[in-house]
């Protein structure tokens, strides 16, 4: 779906919502995976205790009635419970790459057809791209696209497209030096194009990298304007020409993993037209979110506006978040040209 509207503006504005949730959801948990279909956001794996991952039911939040269920199951329903998954939707159907456990076992590739509640084991552990936890997912219309992370050993920087309708995946280019292997990236599909943002390489990153997907090939972007500090494990979502990021751990607790590190509550959007960042204009802090990392996010369309929204997290107190919330756009924004394979 293309939704244009040319109203002129500086930059992105919005307000966030917190969404009700009734009854008994899937509770506090980070380092978990959101997408949404139609009216409905679905949410998988993810831990409440480091390195334990909680669960392997597939959770389903309806807007309509603000409750959660568990999706009902068929096919090669996945066996592991994982953490450090990433999971992205085309169309009615959900992808989900990847994922840990608690002794490093890893998840292989899988599908869930929202239609018929049918799970595929599109590719197993040892036939896809090499296993790996932490890893950043986009999508386009036609394709998945699977970005770094870690294996069982290293960090990985590997760029693989996995195509939809013949269900093969293909390893594209890899970035450049100037690209350490890294997790806990940013990974958006704008305008044709992969945007990799940030992560983790033994570090904090603040690094961009733009991997045009017709001309085959990788360029580093230089950014101006109020760039966000280096930083991982946040929440992101491109709303047209924008990329919005909320969030993060901006310093590795000595604990590693293990620790909440120090997380940062701040918003800040990308115009990946002009290349210049600005701080996310949100209301104020009555309705932002806490600081957080870990969580999961995912652009969408919700009553009618379109934004960026954020389940979970880990949060300062190294305590698990429960709660949902949605970036709303401002509609008289210049340039929302949405392709969202949502709703």
């Amino acid at each position: 779906m293309n939704i244009s509207a040319m109203i002129p503006t500086s930059t992105l504005h919005g307000e966030w919502i917190k969404v009700e949730q009734k009854g008994k959801g899937p509770g506090p948990r980070s380092s978990h995976a959101i997408a949404v279909v139609g009216d409905k956001l679905y949410s998988f794996g993810g831990e409440l205790t480091p390195n334990v991952p909680i669960d392997k039911d597939l959770h389903v939040f309806d807007f309509n009635t603000h409750t959660w269920l568990i999706a009902p199951a068929t096919g090669d329903i996945p066996t592991l419970s994982c953490l450090g998954v990433s999971m992205v939707a085309v169309g009615s159907k959900l992808y989900v790459f990847g994922g840990r456990d608690a002794s490093r076992k890893y998840n292989g590739f899988y599908s869930y057809d929202t239609v018929k509640n049918e799970w595929k084991l599109v590719t197993r552990v040892e036939e896809g791209p090499e296993a790996r936890s932490f890893h950043s997912m986009a999508s386009d219309a036609n394709n998945v696209y699977l970005f770094g992370g870690v294996s069982k050993t290293v960090r990985l920087k590997t760029l693989n497209a996995f195509n939809v309708a013949n269900e093969k995946w293909v390893q594209l280019p890899s970035p450049g030096d100037s690209c350490k292997e890294r997790g806990g990236a940013g990974l958006v599909v704008v305008q044709g194009k992969i945007w990799m943002l940030y992560g983790f390489d033994g570090d904090e990153c603040d690094d961009i990298h733009c991997f045009d997907v017709d001309r085959n090939e990788w360029k580093k972007v230089e950014t101006t304007g109020e760039k966000p500090p280096p930083r991982s494990v946040f929440a992101a979502a491109a709303v047209g020409k924008y990329v919005i990021v909320v969030g993060g751990e901006i310093e590795m607790d000595p604990k590693a993993h293990i620790g909440p590190g120090k997380l940062c509550g701040k918003g800040f959007v990308l115009d990946t037209e002009t290349l210049k960042w600005k701080k996310l204009e949100d209301g104020g802090e009555e309705t932002r979110p806490g600081p957080r990392g870990w969580c999961a996010s995912t652009a969408a369309t919700v009553n009618g506006k379109k934004g960026m929204l954020m389940f979970g997290g880990k949060a300062p107190t190294n305590d698990r978040y429960d709660d949902l919330y949605f970036y709303a756009v401002n509609p008289h924004n210049a340039l929302i040209n949405v392709s969202l394979g949502i709703l």
